[in-house]
């Protein structure tokens, strides 16, 4: 894991990628950071690493409040939306619906030493994301 998350944070400095990293539950490592989409507008994303000391490792990323549903007569044309982002055009990537309303992207993968792909996964999803976006807010805010 040490290999692991050192490679990651050698290949955030050479990217110039500021990403704050933190402990959590169970010794897991995670990284978050902000994607941004404007002037005005960031997306909050998180990278965790299972701290498994095993050759492979499990590793989550999460794109956070792509958007919330508040009105809940939207619930069904969000959840239909969802599914065909799912089906056509989330990639690798997940569209969520949380219990709160929140929609999120995620991925799950698992990788070795090796952190490029990871790398390229998370610039993968932020350019998803982005692509999304219009799209979920056609629903939510119909104009």
């Amino acid at each position: 894991m040490t290999t692991l998350t050192d490679n990651f944070e050698e290949l955030l400095r050479s990217k110039k990628i500021p990403l704050k990293k933190n402990v959590i539950q169970k010794g897991q490592i995670l990284y978050n950071g902000n994607f941004r989409l404007s002037e005005t507008q960031s997306l909050p994303f998180g990278i965790v690493f299972d701290s498994k000391d095993n050759p492979v490792i499990d590793y989550q990323i999460t794109y956070h409040r792509l958007a919330y549903v508040a009105d809940y007569s939207k619930r069904e044309a969000v959840l239909d939306l969802i599914n065909e982002l799912n089906q056509l055009k989330s990639g690798y990537y997940t569209v969520c619906l949380g219990g709160d309303g929140e929609i999120y992207l995620k991925l799950l993968g698992r990788t070795s030493d090796d952190i490029l792909p990871v790398y390229e996964m998370m610039v993968f999803g932020s350019s998803i994301a982005k692509a999304l976006l219009p799209e979920i807010s056609q629903v939510l805010d119909p104009a």
